[in-house]
């Protein structure tokens, strides 16, 4: 009987440290500062991006067109593998880890609300680099009811211009964060550093 008490209270233990630790590594990862350091294998809706790219040809007037109207209708698809740096503010010894089982995403063009999407994907992330293969739709901000095409308006204008859009546009996250008791939504949104590796396309 001792020993079952002794195995019940070393599990308990264990337990305890371990929850301690998560929270630890939590409050690290709310706290960090966030950097994309590149966007790879872009895809629009099955358009290689990377393949226009490389043969300097950009989207026809009616691909612009159809990707507009699927944007406007919520049935964009976006996929990509993002290069993700994440800088922890305190030093640990132990190697940190979190678990985001599910991250909503937003960007915005001069301070205006534009696209937005959910990712519904778990992905680990540690301190340093991390490569992180993701899929989304694409949808408009909803101002209430309706759809806001301010925001998508400035980015279409700014993509007109084939002028340098990073000064522009602002990446926003909310992750969904994998915790002892269970799933939790960040409170607010977390600003990402401007993207960079996106940008060469749209010249």
């Amino acid at each position: 009987m001792n020993k079952i008490w002794s195995m019940a209270l070393l599990l308990m233990l264990a337990m305890v440290i371990y929850s301690c630790k998560q929270a630890q590594d939590i409050k690290a990862f709310t706290e960090a500062k966030y950097s994309l350091q590149s966007v790879r294998d872009i895809k629009l809706n099955g358009i290689d991006v990377e393949q226009r790219i490389q043969e300097r040809r950009g989207f026809s007037h009616e691909e612009r067109d159809s990707l507009l109207a699927t944007v406007t209708s919520n049935s964009l698809e976006f996929s990509s593998t993002l290069a993700l740096h994440v800088t922890l503010q305190e030093h640990s010894e132990e190697a940190r880890h979190l678990t985001i089982t599910r991250m909503k995403w937003l960007l915005e063009v001069d301070g205006e609300e534009a696209l937005t999407g959910v990712i519904e994907e778990t992905m680990e992330l540690q301190e340093g680099l991390n490569l992180l293969p993701i899929a989304t739709p694409v949808g408009l901000v909803s101002d209430g009811d309706l759809p806001n095409y301010t925001g998508l308006s400035r980015l279409i204008t700014l993509l007109g211009q084939r002028t340098d859009i990073r000064e522009h546009v602002t990446l926003k996250i909310k992750p969904t964060i994998k915790t002892p008791v269970g799933n939790v939504e960040s409170p607010a949104y977390i600003t990402v550093t401007k993207p960079t590796g996106i940008v060469a396309f749209f010249k």
